[in-house]
């Protein structure tokens, strides 16, 4: 059986490249002729000939100059031209020969049949299944520009977003208190104003992000789904103020009183389809991927007697935890402790708490 080294069998056949060069005519400094397409014409006989030398023999393996050649073309210019170095090519072929000799001694040693061995083996061949019959069809590429300009049209508000503002505010049980107060907050820089809410604020949820609001739409609305909308009476206020900074005067919240200061704006964005496009693809790229292969698997489950007992995963027993507690143990402490140590040598930051 024919293996091949992952990366070693790449840096090998990058290292041909001289030789191969100079057999066919071509300059050694030139750049390396890219991969001939796959329907080019079949090699001439005296080409054959030459494809079919030997560059090693391992026992009854057998590692030809049309293998080499073959996995030069497929790497990329840069890794192509580092093999024009004799010595790095010389290098490259001795490295391909201790592996097979370490495959070779594998198989006599069976590691091949040990079951996480042949997990990662099939792990590579799903991978590959995938790759050719997915990957490599269905590309953002092949996205017709018609799908493209669909999706688009049909998702308008993701492509536009309206102006967004971000306010803070101070929020107080009665008038008179923040009348009282706003003389203070209109003098106070940005820590001062956070500083006011901290200590006057009566909204629970505000005070403790020093009043922010976040940003959030002439409607109230924020970006974030997870975020409550914003009162009324502060959006108005703050989309009338002009300058980042600036305080709004006292204004009514239900049976609440607020001053709001502008904290940041962020204009209207609207991209275009060019603008889009390349998103777009992606996004649809991923749609068509998924389907074209859940549609395989379904096949595969028409073709392949297939039987699923979900009710008996209920009876699998798992290992419990080493610990239940989250407190890291002694050992972890220590750890812990020389890492940071380490990281304050070394000027890094601090690990987390496992």
């Amino acid at each position: 059986m024919r293996r091949i080294a992952p990366f070693a069998l790449l840096s090998l056949l990058a290292g041909l490249t001289p030789a191969v060069a100079l057999a066919q005519g071509a300059d050694p400094t030139s750049p390396v002729a890219a991969p001939a397409p796959t329907d080019a014409p079949a090699p001439s006989a005296a080409d054959a000939a030459r494809r079919a030398q030997i560059v090693a023999r391992i026992g009854t393996t057998q590692i030809t100059l049309g293998e080499i050649e073959d996995e030069i073309n497929h790497q990329s210019p840069f890794m192509r031209v580092r093999y024009r170095d004799p010595a790095a090519l010389r290098a490259f072929v001795e490295e391909r020969v201790r592996f097979e000799l370490l495959a070779r001694e594998a198989d006599h040693r069976h590691y091949g049949d040990q079951p996480d061995v042949v997990e990662a083996v099939q792990q590579a061949s799903v991978q590959q299944l995938i790759r050719t019959n997915f990957d490599e069809r269905i590309t953002e590429s092949s996205i017709p520009i018609e799908e493209v300009r669909e999706f688009y049209d049909a998702h308008q508000s993701e492509f536009s977003q309206p102006e967004l503002r971000r306010a803070s505010q101070l929020v107080l049980t009665t008038r008179p208190e923040a009348e009282a107060l706003l003389a203070q907050a209109r003098a106070a820089d940005a820590r001062g104003f956070r500083q006011l809410v901290t200590d006057h604020s009566v909204d629970a949820e505000t005070r403790m992000r020093g009043g922010d609001l976040r940003y959030f739409d002439s409607e109230g609305q924020t970006p974030n789904a997870a975020d409550p909308d914003v009162p009324t009476a502060a959006v108005t206020a703050a989309f009338a103020l002009t300058t980042v900074g600036d305080l709004s005067d006292v204004v009514q919240e239900g049976e609440r009183f607020a001053i709001v200061k502008l904290t940041g704006v962020r204009p209207a964005e609207h991209r275009e389809l060019q603008a889009a496009e390349g998103t777009i693809r992606m996004r649809l790229w991923r749609l068509h991927r998924q389907a074209a292969l859940e549609t395989f698997v379904e096949q595969l489950r028409a073709r392949i007697p297939t039987e699923v007992f979900y009710d008996r995963s209920a009876h699998i027993h798992m290992d419990p935890p080493e610990r239940l507690s989250d407190d890291p143990t002694p050992e972890e402490e220590t750890e812990s402790e020389t890492r940071s140590s380490l990281g304050e040598a070394l000027d890094l930051p601090a690990p987390t708490a496992p």
